[in-house]
């Protein structure tokens, strides 16, 4: 059976702000991410021409503002040229950043979310109140998170509107709690029912 895995991964607010306020550098990313899904990749002069740039501005992009969110998974040389396919450093990673009063962050390429999480919303948003409740029986019946949250888990929650009933709020929670020791939060959930997964064709339900 297939999984929806997805990783929480604490981001720097100076990486945060060098994406979210430029629009070219979230289409890459978001372009990048799935073409690359599922273990594939591609070369940057293909993703190149996929997003309509040139060659140049591209590299340029991918050096110098997002060099951590790639990684070269192999080279060919043709025609005496070095050609490196590309693909995400971390295809499941939902990257977030804490801002001031509690306020979440997040960058999403899969889900081409790019913002404050109170503005933009999570990928399990689209999904129904059922599908949501049976994702989050799931994380709970694995101890990746706990059963009840806390006032204060609560509080962080309200602060970014978000009602604690998506399985990513869930994580959300504890992404933060292993902050300060540099751990990540992984959601990994059976799919047979994934809206999102479904929708974005990343997986094929049979």
């Amino acid at each position: 059976m297939s999984s929806c895995k997805m990783e929480l991964v604490y981001m720097d607010p100076v990486t945060y702000t060098a994406i979210s306020t430029h629009e070219l550098r979230q289409t890459i990313l978001t372009k990048l991410y799935k073409e690359a899904y599922n273990d594939n990749s591609i070369t940057k002069q293909e993703l190149a021409d996929s997003l309509g740039i040139k060659y140049q501005q591209l590299v340029y992009q991918l050096m110098n503002h997002i060099r951590d969110f790639w990684t070269v998974v192999k080279e060919e040389k043709v025609r005496g040229t070095r050609m490196e396919y590309i693909a995400p450093a971390n295809p499941n990673a939902i990257h977030i950043c804490i801002g001031k009063d509690r306020r979440i962050f997040i960058v999403d390429p899969i889900a081409e979310l790019y913002g404050p999480l109170d503005e933009v919303g999570a990928r399990c948003d689209m999904c129904s109140v059922d599908e949501a409740e049976y994702c989050v029986r799931s994380l709970i019946e694995k101890n990746i998170v706990p059963k009840d949250l806390t006032q204060s888990e609560r509080e962080t929650l309200s602060i970014n509107k978000r009602s604690g009933l998506r399985p990513l709020d869930r994580g959300f929670i504890e992404a933060l709690k292993g902050i300060a020791c540099g751990d990540n939060c992984v959601l990994t959930i059976p799919c047979e029912r994934c809206t999102f997964m479904q929708r974005r064709n990343l997986i094929n339900i049979e």
